[in-house]
């Protein structure tokens, strides 16, 4: 079995970077950012938990393992889950459109 291809012709990159995965990244990082800033409650960050998660998970492995501080860096961190999250989102929901409507 082959890996993927980045840029096949197929179709392969649409999850990656089509309207869905940049339109679910747009609006779980609004929504976390305006969470963040006091703007909207605190408890709609649940959108982006999984991208916090994961960003709070590598930070305390970096500081363990190598003291590394991340600073202001580790919102580098999690809006990079953040787009992480957005294309597994975009990945299911393409494939359960395409399985719906056939």
């Amino acid at each position: 079995m082959n890996a993927p291809s980045l840029s096949t012709s197929d179709g392969g990159t649409r999850w990656l970077w089509g309207r869905v995965t940049l339109a679910v990244f747009a609006v779980t990082g609004v929504v976390v950012a305006l969470a963040e800033w006091g703007v909207l409650p605190r408890d709609v960050m649940v959108v982006g938990a999984p991208a916090i998660i994961a960003t709070l998970l590598v930070d305390t492995f970096l500081y363990n393992e190598f003291l590394v501080r991340t600073g202001d860096g580790i919102w580098l961190l999690v809006y990079g889950f953040l787009f992480v999250q957005s294309v597994v989102v975009a990945a299911v929901v393409t494939k359960l459109v395409s399985l719906n409507w056939r």
